[in-house]
């Protein structure tokens, strides 16, 4: 079996119970699945059962990276953690940035599969060929920042970590991962890696290079992206107190950056402050203080070093202060300081009695959902008009893009990387046309819809039409990208300063894939193995109880409460016909549509319209007729 140029050559695998180190060629899974989510997700159908649950032994954690990881130039060192979530006890995943991924590459691995439970708490140490697990005693019950810079100091700064805090420790349903670089990963499967009593994977490679197919290609394809994009300027939140505080942080292999920024806060505490995790404590912080202060920096740092996922922490404080108000919940039942949320006391309080599983803490430590089962059904109803099945908002959803609607009622947790394709295409385009002279944003929206999604009318959000056609192409790009595993914020590159229409090309992540391994493969080639990697995904899923159109469905208030607005547009502006802006503020989904919406997807997939079963011989094709053969054995085919 010939290795492909661009992978290690091997995946790393670890039984914690036996103590047995192995290894397996990643060739075996590449030729179909690539890498990334792909391999990730055949190895766990062929090796977790649907009947576990995710505190089983027997789950998998799933460490995995893609051929481009350790290429610098092209954005490509993402890695990505999978494994059965608590949260739902199915398949679920996330993908984290900085350097760990591309450093477990240098130690000669594309991936990692960790599996079995440890006899006392222990870490992983890698350090290329030797593989050891070690005892983890002395970081019981402390945070992961503090795990992580306390093993670098044992073992040696070039060391990259990944840890989880007492919120992995304890198995709380949405414990996170934190890496280097303050680099997070959700999903609840900070708590699968505690439930194995794994508090830490360090990891050190000597090879500090990627071996190539075309060197040459590659340099000139490293020229034309950093000509197409040009310098990118490090964007500050204005919400910092001290914006000189703030630097631009990048990942492994970055091509310019993004809003990435590293901020340094009072008494010298540094980390990463982007995204939803620098704000979900903001607007609630400064209603309390009357001012901008650091305490929404220091809320995030508190949930980094407990490991908990900010996502997850917003909504329940969200949920908190409506049943505090409603004098469902007292602070003394609670132990909490709820009249004081948007207070340092409330957040530290919080995530410590959460994180530990202190009296009421232990309850909201199984999510909001199971939380409020606990209260009954007025505490129930307080989260029915905002929160999804996964205890997360519905950003960017149904009710304003329409498209995304299908993302949602099919993947097993916020599906982020679809949502951003939609999302940033508008938002960007927008702010671009306001402050470009002669930039026609409306033009180009259409053009790029064209190119990218398959249609002018996909990005008119006036009709449904184009939805279905469009959510396939971008889930299908969409896992190609999360099997390469190249960045979310820098691709797809929908805007180019090389062409005259400036609309970008959909080809450049499949000559990235060739150039880096020598197989030469398509645009429409690459999107056919995230089109396989999708149906092995809703296979597994389906083995797992996932009913098909049954299943892919939007929450209620989707349908029933207009919207309000939305994170990064909350005028809620889109474009409509012939590129014409309008608000979809106020606007619900129109449930007959969306249904109708779904006939259309699922005959574009190749699947059963009314039960949203996959089909035999639409999974052949895919070459997944392995895939085929359990589901029919199952009952769970058309």
């Amino acid at each position: 079996m010939t290795r492909s140029k661009g992978y290690a050559g091997n995946i790393l695998r670890v039984n914690l119970s036996d103590g047995n180190v192995d290894k397996m060629p990643t060739q075996v899974y590449a030729d179909l699945f690539l890498g990334g989510r792909g391999i990730a997700a055949k190895i766990y159908w062929d090796e977790v059962s649907p009947s576990i649950n995710a505190f089983d032994p027997e789950n998998r954690l799933i460490f995995v990276t893609g051929p481009v990881a350790g290429v610098p130039g092209f954005g490509g060192s993402r890695w990505q953690v999978c494994g059965k979530s608590p949260i739902h006890d199915c398949f679920s995943y996330c993908n984290l940035g900085g350097f760990w991924g591309a450093e477990l590459k240098f130690a000669g691995y594309d991936g990692l599969v960790v599996y079995g439970k440890a006899n006392k708490p222990s870490y992983l140490w890698i350090d290329d060929d030797r593989v050891e697990i070690r005892e983890a005693t002395h970081l019981v019950g402390k945070g992961a920042i503090y795990c992580r810079e306390k093993l670098k100091e044992e073992l040696g700064k070039s060391f990259r970590v990944v840890a989880v805090g007492a919120a992995g420790d304890n198995m709380v349903s949405f414990a996170s991962l934190v890496a280097d670089n303050d680099a997070t990963g959700s999903s609840g499967l900070g708590a699968v890696m505690g439930s194995k009593n794994l508090k830490a994977i360090a990891v050190r490679g000597s090879r500090r290079t990627v071996e190539v197919a075309h060197p040459e290609r590659v340099r000139k394809l490293k020229e034309r992206l950093r000509l197409e994009m040009g310098d990118r300027p490090t964007v500050i939140m204005p919400w910092l107190v001290n914006p000189d505080k703030a630097k631009k942080d990048v990942c492994q292999g970055c091509i310019g950056g993004c809003i990435r920024v590293t901020y340094e806060g009072r008494g010298g505490i540094k980390g990463k402050f982007m995204c939803q995790s620098s704000i979900f404590y903001q607007v609630r912080a400064q209603r309390y203080y009357g001012e901008l202060n650091e305490v929404p920096f220091e809320a995030t740092k508190l949930c980094d070093d407990y490991g908990v996922d900010t996502y997850a922490i917003e909504t329940m404080i969200m949920w908190l202060s409506r049943c505090y108000q409603a004098r469902l919940l007292t602070e003394e039942q609670a132990g909490i300081p709820l009249s004081k949320i948007g207070s340092k006391e409330f957040i530290e309080t919080l995530i410590r009695r959460v994180s530990h599983r202190e009296g009421f803490g232990d309850v909201l430590a199984n999510g909001t959902h199971k939380a409020a089962e606990t209260l009954g059904s007025k505490a129930q109803e307080l989260i029915t008009d905002y929160m999804t099945r996964t205890g997360y908002t519905s950003i960017y959803g149904a009710r304003l893009y329409t498209t995304t609607g299908l993302f949602y009622a099919m993947e097993p947790r916020l599906p982020i990387q679809q949502l951003h394709e939609v999302h940033i295409l508008i938002i960007a385009s927008l702010l671009a046309g306001m402050g470009a002279q002669g930039f026609d944003s409306s033009k180009f929206i259409r053009d790029v819809a064209k190119k990218f999604w398959g249609s002018e009318i996909a990005a008119d959000f006036s009709t449904y039409e184009g939805k279905a056609l469009a959510a396939a192409k971008i889930q299908d790009r969409q896992y190609a990208k999360e099997c390469l595993i190249l960045c979310d914020l820098l691709w797809p590159i929908f805007y180019s300063r090389l062409s005259e229409d400036h609309v970008g090309d959909p080809t450049l992540e499949s000559q990235v894939y060739a150039a880096v391994t020598g197989r030469d493969i398509s645009e429409q080639g690459l999107y056919g193995i995230g089109e396989r990697v999708f149906n092995l995904q809703r296979a597994i899923l389906a083995r797992e109880g996932h009913k098909g159109r049954e299943h892919d469905c939007l929450e209620e208030f989707n349908f029933t409460v207009p919207l309000k607005g939305d994170f990064g547009n909350p005028d809620c502006i889109v474009p409509g016909k012939d590129g014409e802006l309008f608000s979809r503020k106020g606007m619900v989904v129109e449930r007959d549509k969306f249904e109708r919406m779904k006939d259309e997807y699922y005959q574009i997939r190749g699947w059963d319209v009314p039960t949203g079963f996959q089909k035999r011989d639409k999974l052949e094709d895919l070459n997944l007729g392995e895939v085929a053969e359990k589901l029919a054995s199952e009952g769970l085919l058309a």
